[in-house]
Formats: structure tokens, C-alpha cells, sequence
């Protein structure tokens, strides 16, 4: 059975100096995310607070990451509180502190009722503890914990943080479902999963934009009917090496059948509705959870790339591809979540590197890279944005 971690965000401004209380927190099975200031974190915790299980704080840490030394206030601690209660998921707020007058301050501890003390080895111990009674009592975490494998998948590595976020509102249901509510989120669930295709290089770019194509992205990832017959799709023909397992073709042919907008749609919710059980839609919810797993098995195999052949039609498919490639070196490297940054020589805009580059390319802070960047729609804010998209280590 794998280790059950508890995420656990953190807001100290010294983190760097303090791997041993890392270490430590590690073998209680807590995660400790650090970050160095109230921007920082808290900008992190809204984007993503279904992942996290508690906050920890020290008394005072900078507001903003490029703050210097000394500008360090306990006003930061109390914004942070005023932000993590205004979330929608409710935290339990530990502080570690090893400012005296913090510790000791009886309007502080007014305010943080869970204060403990740095460098004490009776107070670490008692905090770990009480971290992880609050956490395991989280409505979210047990649902994570219970389903794993399935938001394992839900990273940047693979088919992104928000659909971790649409899956606990799906595995809450337990009455019936409103049909629109629950169905499209699962599609827009695929439609992450065939962005993550096209991201490893297993879809051609014209299936996911501008709009993914949901029913033609499935026919070429199955790339034979059932009958046998050769899909070709947008122009495109699926080589058998990569084609789809069976069951997991079958899966996405039913999800979609199911979830897909227009008339078909309307016969789904008179059955549901008439019925009146969650039951289609819990079997196509766990239909989808079992090819999110498969999904992290088979990327993690590192199949063939790009094995696909283009079929002759009488109008041309563009294909837009940038291929200019652009000096820089990686930087803010985060180990924790994988991804980095591109900050290019030229002084532009830092860009976005997604964890399997990092991965794959076994980047570090401070390398210099060349590399390609690409636009594309982010899926669920409908807004343009830039990524890395491929990155050659530069010449000597």
C-alpha cells in the first residue's frame, strides 16, 4: 500500500535553511510546500486550495519574494489569515515561530491558536501530530487519499491541476446529479486528457486547436473501428503501434457518447430524469477515472511520438508551428510541482515550462537552453497564453 503524504502549504521566509524540519516532516508523512512570502503562498493556496491540507506559517515572513532581509513583519501572517478564510475549503492555521515576542504575545496567539515553537523538539513533535489529525478529518483529503492514483494524474505533469479541482466536486455527488453540471465537467475532464496527448506528442496540434475535437481525437487515438476499418481523422492516420488498448477505446467512445452536447444530450437527461438515479452518471465518472490511471501508466512508458502519418485530401490542413528557437537559461525551478521557468537572454517576458520538459530534459536553475514557445488556449480560462514547447541544451 503507497504512503499516504498530507500537503501541507508553507509560508516562511528562511525555508531554504531549514531542511532538516523538511526531513522531519517528510518521515510523519506530511509534504511541506514552501514558499518565502505572502504573495507567494497565498497567490499558490487561491489558485489551488483543493490540493492542500493545512497552511503552516511562521510569525513573520516578507510580503512579496523579492522583499529583502529585515522587512520581515507579522502584518504578513495576519493577511494571510484574512485570505485563506475567505476561500471556499476551510484550513486549520499552524504557526512555527521562533520569534519570542510572537510565541509569547497573548493578541497574537488571540489570533493563532496553534502556535508552536521553533528549535523545541517536544514542540515540532506535538505540531506534526496536530497537523495530521486536522488534515485526515478534511473532506477533500479524504477523497484524494481514497483515489490516489487517480489524482496523481491531476498535476501539470500530466492533465493539470484544475481537473484534480472538477474530479472532487464529481466524487461529492452522491444524490442525483444535475445532468449539466456533472456531464460537462467530465468532458471538459477528456478534454484536459486529449490536451495531455497532444503535450506528449501522441495527438497532432489540429485535434486540441483552437477547440478540441472531441469525438475526432478519440477515433484517431483508437485508430481502427471495429470492424477493423483505418480511421483517418482531420487528415491524419493513427500508425498501429499506438493505437488505444481496446477497453480504454471503448471507455472514451462510451464517456463521450454520454457527455457530448446536442440532441443526443436531451434523450441522456429524459432517461436520467425519469429514473431518477446517479447511476449513469457515477459508471461514466469511474469509466473516466480508470483511463486517467492508465493514462500515467502508458505516458510513463515514453511511447512512440508523432507515429502518424499525414493522408492527401484536396484541402490542406495547417498546421501552425513556431520553429524559432530563443537563447536563455531555466529559472525558479520548483521541485515540488516540476515545472520551471525561461528567462530569455533577450530580457522578454519569462515563459512557462511544463514538468515533463523539466523532466525529460533533466533541466536545473541556472542551465542555459535554447528553446521553441508556442501559443495556444488555455482550456479552461478560454485565454491566449504562451509555454515552452521544446528545448535543446545550448553548445558549448
Amino acid at each position: 500500500m503507497e504512503e499516504i503524504f498530507y500537503n501541507i502549504l508553507w509560508i516562511d521566509d528562511e525555508h531554504d535553511s531549514l531542511g532538516g524540519t523538511k526531513g522531519r516532516a517528510k518521515r510523519n508523512g506530511i509534504n511541506l510546500i514552501p514558499f518565502k512570502s505572502l504573495d507567494g503562498g497565498m497567490s499558490e493556496l487561491e489558485r489551488n486550495y483543493p490540493f492542500y491540507d493545512g497552511v503552516l506559517l511562521d510569525a513573520k515572513f516578507f510580503e512579496n519574494e523579492d522583499d529583502k532581509s529585515g522587512s520581515e513583519d507579522t502584518y504578513s501572517s495576519f493577511r494571510a489569515k484574512e485570505r485563506i478564510l475567505q476561500l471556499p475549503k476551510k484550513f486549520e492555521i499552524f504557526v512555527l515561530t521562533g520569534q519570542a515576542e510572537a510565541y509569547e504575545d497573548k493578541t497574537f496567539k488571540k489570533a493563532f491558536t496553534r502556535v508552536y515553537e521553533k528549535g523545541k523538539d517536544d514542540e515540532v513533535n506535538r505540531l506534526f501530530r496536530d497537523i495530521t489529525d486536522a488534515a485526515k478529518n478534511q473532506e477533500d483529503t479524504q477523497i484524494r487519499h481514497a483515489y490516489k492514483r487517480v489524482f496523481d494524474v491531476c498535476t501539470e505533469r500530466y492533465i493539470g491541476e484544475f481537473a484534480g479541482q472538477d474530479l472532487l466536486k464529481l466524487l461529492k455527488v452522491n444524490e442525483d446529479p444535475d445532468i449539466d453540471f456533472g456531464f460537462n465537467i467530465i468532458r471538459k475532464i477528456v478534454e484536459d486528457l486529449f490536451i495531455a496527448f497532444h503535450k506528449y506528442n501522441l495527438l497532432p496540434i489540429v485535434f486540441v486547436s483552437p477547440t478540441v475535437s472531441l469525438n475526432e481525437s478519440s477515433r484517431f487515438l483508437a485508430g481502427k473501428s471495429l470492424d477493423g476499418t483505418f480511421f483517418t481523422e482531420k487528415g491524419f492516420q493513427h500508425l498501429e503501434e499506438t493505437h488505444l488498448p481496446h477497453q480504454i477505446a471503448n471507455y472514451l467512445r462510451s464517456i463521450i457518447s454520454v457527455t457530448q452536447a446536442g440532441s443526443h444530450r436531451s434523450v441522456i437527461g429524459k432517461h436520467v430524469k425519469f429514473v431518477k438515479t446517479p447511476y449513469l452518471f457515477k459508471s461514466i465518472l469511474f469509466q473516466l477515472l480508470d483511463v486517467l490511471v492508465w493514462f500515467k501508466l502508458y505516458v510513463n512508458e515514453k511511447p512512440k511520438s508523432e507515429n502518424w502519418q499525414k493522408i492527401e485530401t484536396e484541402g490542406p490542413i495547417e498546421i501552425h508551428e513556431t520553429t524559432e528557437l530563443i537563447s536563455g537559461k531555466i529559472i525558479n525551478l520548483n521541485l515540488d510541482k516540476g515545472f520551471a521557468f525561461f528567462q530569455p537572454d533577450s530580457g522578454e517576458i519569462n515563459t512557462f515550462i511544463p514538468p515533463h520538459l523539466v523532466e525529460s530534459n533533466t533541466l536545473k536553475s541556472g542551465m542555459a537552453v535554447l528553446v521553441e514557445i508556442e501559443e495556444y488556449v488555455d482550456n479552461r480560462s478560454g485565454l491566449a497564453k504562451t509555454r515552452v514547447k521544446r528545448i535543446e541544451q545550448q553548445p558549448f
